[in-house]
């Protein structure tokens, strides 16, 4: 039987994927920035319609303190994030993006005393090597420029440390649970979007804003999954699951958006499943 802590995460990821897959539908003809701030909102709206029904913040400077430093941790990731898109192509980008989690190991063992297996710990860096193998396109990597990968590698970094105040917030201190903090953490992002970017809040057409709702409710389920897997073992271990998402958009972009079949990503993407299920 496979434990909650592997398969929640894993959950995650195949969200994530969904969400990944309408994102590139929802993004044609529309600059990411344009969108950020109405993305978040809708989605902490969303949540705050529900919030009765979850709803739990213990107020305390500490309490307080995280969930800004996890927000602003969170937005200027998601900038690095748009601004390595906006220079380079996926194939490019995410084996740099998909190094996270090992920045998570790191900081879960300085922050949090967190020690996982030695199994663990190299299952975890297996995935993320066949992640990179499934990412990566032969001939791309001449295309990254410096001006790419320093925007990359802030990203990988900033996402990669976000659970450590994530977890610390959930578990050690009990202040709040994942809907509450996906809520309130989705309302400040969308607040930082609006006042880091100028374009930030556009006017869309009815048919935009409820693919917006529709794809927010997969992030929304992503992020919430996500952040109940920390709470349940290792912060590193839950991060390289739920990061697992290039597996499922593979598959899923071969059913639904036709995208070319290669054997070497299909045996990859099956590896990292393998692995995943012994962590």
């Amino acid at each position: 039987m496979i434990a909650m802590a592997t398969w929640i995460p894993i959950a995650s990821a195949v969200l994530a994927a969904v969400a990944s897959v309408l994102a590139r539908v929802l993004l044609k003809g529309i600059p990411a920035k344009k969108i950020l701030a109405v993305n978040f909102f809708t989605m902490a709206a969303t949540l705050l319609v529900l919030s009765p029904l979850f709803y739990k913040f213990v107020f305390s400077w500490t309490s307080a303190g995280l969930v800004l430093l996890i927000a602003v941790i969170d937005t200027l990731a998601n900038y690095f994030y748009f601004k390595t898109f906006e220079k380079t192509e996926a194939s490019v980008a995410v084996p740099i993006l998909s190094l996270a989690p090992a920045i998570t190991f790191l900081f879960s063992a300085l922050f949090l005393q967190e020690y996982p297996s030695f199994l663990s710990v190299a299952g975890a860096f297996a995935i993320i090597a066949l992640i990179i193998v499934l990412s990566t396109e032969r001939g791309q990597w001449s295309k990254f420029s410096a001006a790419t990968l320093y925007p990359a590698l802030a990203s990988a970094f900033l996402f990669g440390i976000s659970a450590i105040p994530s977890k610390y917030l959930l578990s050690t201190l009990g202040a709040t649970n994942a809907p509450t903090l996906y809520m309130i953490r989705a309302a400040l992002i969308g607040l930082f979007a609006f006042l880091i970017f100028k374009d930030a809040f556009s006017a869309f057409d009815l048919k935009t804003y409820r693919f917006i709702f529709l794809r927010g409710l997969f992030v929304i389920g992503q992020w919430i999954l996500l952040y109940y897997a920390l709470t349940l073992g290792s912060t590193g271990v839950a991060v390289t699951l739920g990061n697992i998402t290039p597996v499922f958009v593979l598959f899923f972009s071969i059913i639904f958006l036709r995208e070319s079949f290669s054997w070497k990503k299909v045996l990859a993407a099956a590896a990292i499943l393998a692995v995943s299920l012994l962590l």
